[in-house]
């Protein structure tokens, strides 16, 4: 089977309603963390501009030879405190505040809302980045295609609430288990990819199995007790299928086919 990415189109007054408040407004509310930071930013720049003010006037003194240098001083100290904490401070507030909402806004357009893991376009370009340094550095690169068994029947006999907190915690359980230099994404519902840089066919099977085995002691508590849940995986390597994106991908899907068939296969015989 294709790896294929589905494409779904929304009307732009539906994709408006949909989006977060604020999320299209020109307007970013300051909060108290905006206003403290500008608060110590004010008082260091004012701090800085008092020193400056003393340094310049008491040359002009020096080299003037003025007498009156206690006013000259005085009005030093008096222009920077008068000047610098009504300019700085909103500006600065506000900077903070845009500097935060662009913060927030760059994370979600790399995370997964519900997970926090990185989402498909962004785990899409971090894969094309590593295939690059594979080719550039000859080193093999793994992925793991793990797709939840059965996932809309648990969260149908369960609750969407339960399936919300099934994926969260095998999210949760995952990200603890596999390397720093691993990028593990949700791509599609119940579905998940798994890069491993520097991994072989063989080591990345080895993996497949530790998930398996650390997806079976999962178990999430519902209304009806303790549930418990399988993955099927489907792994690719650049060794066999090589450094071509959609090659790669359509590797891992046919091996997750071939997994899907075999558990239905298991439960037919059974």
């Amino acid at each position: 089977m294709p790896f294929t990415k589905v494409k779904e189109s929304m009307p732009w007054g539906a994709l408006m309603a949909s989006a977060p408040e604020g999320r299209f407004s020109h307007y970013t509310p300051v909060r108290n963390t905006d206003r403290f930071f500008a608060l110590r930013l004010t008082a260091a720049f004012t701090l800085i501009g008092l020193l400056v003010s003393l340094l310049i006037t008491a040359v002009g003194v020096l080299l003037t030879g003025q007498r009156d240098w206690l006013a000259a001083l005085s009005l030093a100290l008096l222009i920077p405190l008068l000047l610098l904490p009504p300019l700085c401070y909103p500006l600065l507030a506000r900077l903070a505040a845009v500097t935060r909402d662009n913060r927030g806004l760059r994370q979600q357009a790399r995370e997964d809302h519900l997970t926090g893991l990185f989402n498909r376009p962004h785990l899409m370009s971090m894969l094309e980045r590593e295939l690059s340094l594979s080719q550039r550095h000859d080193h093999p690169v793994s992925i793991l295609l793990v797709d939840i068994v059965d996932f809309v029947d648990i969260a149908d006999q369960y609750g969407r609430h339960t399936g919300d907190r099934l994926l969260r915690i095998f999210s949760e359980r995952i990200r603890d288990k596999i390397r720093e230099s691993d990028l593990f994404g949700r791509i599609d519902g119940a579905q998940f990819l798994l890069v491993l840089p520097h991994t072989d066919y063989p080591d990345a099977l080895h993996m497949a199995e530790g998930l398996r085995s650390l997806t079976a002691s999962i178990q999430i508590q519902t209304d009806e007790g303790l549930a418990s849940f399988e993955i099927r995986i489907g792994a690719a390597c650049t060794e066999n299928s090589g450094r071509r994106l959609n090659a790669l991908l359509n590797e891992a899907d046919y091996a997750l086919y071939q997994s899907r068939n075999e558990h239905r296969t298991a439960d037919t015989s059974g």
